[in-house]
């Protein structure tokens, strides 16, 4: 996955499979997922850390820590989806 949308579109098929409400929202030069259960955000673009390393940030989620992990695709759907299970029941 080497550029931004590929990476927020990869995150969102994988939560959209598992009925996770998210949005994919235009930022600066890339791409954010938003959602409406919770604060956080994940984003890639320009301005994130390891972008060039194919990573995305996770921001205002309980494992931030009031600050931004950096991520593969793959870990923060695994964090989402561990969060958004524990939410809902």
């Amino acid at each position: 996955m080497k550029n931004y949308y590929e990476r927020i579109s990869f995150i969102k098929s994988i939560l959209d499979s598992l009925h996770i409400p998210c949005s994919i929202n235009e930022l600066w030069e890339g791409y954010q997922l938003r959602f409406p259960w919770c604060e956080g955000d994940v984003a890639a673009h320009d301005g994130t850390y390891e972008t060039k390393n194919g990573k995305v940030e996770s921001y205002q989620f309980p494992w931030d820590d009031d600050d931004v992990t950096v991520l593969t695709p793959e870990e923060v759907a695994i964090k989402i989806i561990a969060l958004y299970n524990e939410e809902m029941i």
